[in-house]
């Protein structure tokens, strides 16, 4: 038997183009002609192990990298804090600071009292005569003739004469400021009745006393009484200008206690225009002392009608200029009384405030 030749098997080699088989050695396919030489020329492809081994080696230098930069950044840090520590802090020495003076608080300066002449209509009443007249609205007899050409005394009722007369401006005392006097409690005494007294009011009483509400007042105990529209000269009253206080009464005074004054107009219940003003008027108690005055009190009864100071006067008239009338379509309603007050200076410098007289009646009236 004869023995068979084995060749090995050669990998058969065809054409990319046209799929012809063709030699090993061929240079160009002799069926299409495609140059069989450009595929020998490709390029070797890369394996992924040699992806792996690039990988390797970018992860080292990475490792290295950030190893590197942390000691960087941990020397730096370093450094921060040594800069930091308490030996590298220069000390800051303290600046003293002045002590602050007190800057006492201004005084308020009363604003002086306006007085004018206002000429007011009187007609003569049965039994009147000049002189009742002059004390009635404290002027003098020779005002009286002179403001009527009047050669005598001689009036007769029926007559219809010009009064005039001073009175303060309540313009004027708006701006007053408030000042404190003192006052000695007596007995029957209530914060309603010494506010009504004094033209002041339960609420100012109780916080400038510090009274809680409900608290008991009782005879000797001394108050401070804030009063708006007291003239200058009110504190301007010597120890020897008023009576000798009493034994342990406290520099309360024994002087006369007067009649309570009689209101004259408006009348109970009058309605005046807004255009006009309001002349208060009341009788004469007696001629006042230098440290004695009438207080005339003009109290708000509704929304409309403004709130109004406390009136100082040594006069028996004081009026109401139309400024002060409420606005055209509204009617203001008041209330008004007058009563007689004394200002007593103690020898220890003390400014005592006293009744000289009962409140007068309380009238209304209505300005629109």
């Amino acid at each position: 038997m004869a023995q068979e030749r084995i060749t090995p098997t050669i990998a058969e080699r065809r054409c990319p183009n046209c799929g012809t088989r063709v030699a090993r050695n061929a240079e160009s396919c002799f069926m299409c002609g495609y140059d069989l030489r450009s595929q020998a020329q490709q390029g070797r492809r890369i394996s992924w192990i040699d992806v792996l081994l690039v990988g390797a080696v970018l992860a080292v230098l990475i490792f290295w990298w950030r190893i590197g930069t942390g000691s960087v950044r941990e020397a730096e840090s370093t450094d921060v804090v040594q800069a930091i520590l308490p030996t590298s802090i220069p000390l800051l020495e303290a600046t003293p600071t002045p002590t602050p003076t007190a800057t006492p608080p201004p005084t308020p300066t009363p604003v002086p009292i306006v007085q004018q002449v206002v000429l007011l209509r009187h007609v003569v009443q049965r039994g009147e005569t000049l002189l009742s007249l002059a004390i009635q609205y404290d002027v003098s007899v020779e005002d009286i003739q002179r403001a009527n050409n009047l050669s005598s005394e001689l009036i007769r009722a029926g007559d219809e004469l010009v009064i005039p007369v001073l009175r303060d401006s309540a313009a004027a005392q708006l701006s007053a400021t408030t000042s404190n006097f003192e006052y000695i409690v007596q007995a029957g005494d209530t914060l309603s009745t010494i506010a009504t007294r004094f033209g002041s009011s339960v609420e100012n009483l109780m916080r400038a006393n510090n009274l809680a509400a409900g608290q008991f007042i009782r005879p000797g105990d001394v108050l401070v009484i804030p009063v708006t529209g007291a003239p200058p000269e009110a504190f301007d009253v010597t120890p020897e200008a008023t009576p000798a206080a009493p034994q342990g009464s406290g520099g309360a005074t024994t002087a006369t206690i007067y009649a309570q004054p009689r209101l004259i107009a408006p009348s109970e219940g009058a309605v005046i225009a807004r255009t006009d003003p309001v002349i208060f008027q009341w009788t004469t108690v007696d001629l006042l002392a230098a440290n004695e005055w009438y207080v005339v009190q003009i109290l708000p009864r509704n929304l409309a009608a403004r709130t109004l100071p406390t009136a100082w006067t040594k006069q028996t008239t004081y009026r109401l200029e139309p400024s002060l009338a409420p606005e055209e379509g509204k009617a203001a309603d008041y209330a008004w009384l007058v009563s007689v007050v004394r200002v007593v200076r103690t020898a220890d410098g003390r400014t005592l405030l006293e009744a000289a007289s009962p409140p007068s009646a309380v009238r209304t009236f209505s300005w629109r």
